[in-house]
């Protein structure tokens, strides 16, 4: 009896240990940052301030371009939308609706993009509570549909090192969108999250159509053109 309790004492403990070297990986990776992410938040306060001064400016030529029956184009970089996000124009800006502020909960903190030619990387601090801050981020892919809606393809969502399952990210993301009631709908793709942004009409009665043609990222910079048009 006792040489029983002696061999499940041993085995006891061992698990425990292999339950400690789990934990201690477990957290490791969750709280790992990614080198992208480091760099994005590296960046330098006066550039930041001048990149977000553009972005805002670049945004507004483009808002008023396309309330115009013509021909738009244009183009944003990772820096100027990173110097935006920077000094916390995400949540406070004019021109964010209160349906996008919505999605964005109060544990977010420091959003920076990452654009190159294969797609767009989302990334962000999160405040997990218990566990401390993780680094959440995205990896986005951008194209256009044939019913004129741009499509955001989650193709890998991670939590640190950690991979996060795309169908949770699906039933998050399809809630997020219901409850902030935006212009935009959840879909699939071979089981990846698809959001898909709808352009309303313009004009002061809503008399102009919107058809984007081009979205070209290409590496630090994202393009967008297309025209407005009198129905």
């Amino acid at each position: 009896m006792r040489k029983w309790f002696k061999i499940a004492a041993w085995v006891g403990a061992v698990l425990i240990v292999v339950a400690g070297i789990g934990l201690f990986f477990f957290f490791r990776a969750l709280h790992h940052v990614p080198e992208f992410y480091q760099e994005a938040v590296r960046g330098d306060p006066a550039k930041e301030k001048a990149g977000s001064h553009e972005m805002q400016i670049r945004a507004a030529e483009l808002v008023s371009h396309v309330q115009v029956a013509g021909r738009w184009r244009q183009t944003f970089t990772a820096e100027q939308v990173n110097g935006w996000l920077a000094v916390g124009r995400f949540q406070k800006s004019e021109g964010i609706s209160p349906e996008v502020q919505g999605l964005i909960p109060d544990a977010l903190v420091d959003p920076r993009v990452v654009i190159e030619p294969d797609g767009i990387t989302l990334a962000c601090r999160f405040d997990t509570g218990g566990a401390g801050q993780t680094v959440l981020w995205l990896k986005v892919d951008a194209y256009l549909t044939e019913e004129n809606e741009i499509a955001l393809r989650i193709r890998k969502a991670r939590a640190g090192a950690l991979p996060a399952p795309l169908d949770v990210v699906f039933k998050r993301l399809s809630e997020a969108l219901a409850h902030a009631k935006c212009p935009a709908r959840a879909s699939q793709v071979d089981g990846d999250p698809v959001v898909l942004l709808t352009l309303p009409p313009v004009g002061k009665k809503g008399e102009l159509t919107v058809q984007l043609d081009t979205l070209r990222l290409s590496e630090g910079k994202i393009e967008v053109a297309g025209t407005t048009k009198r129905e």
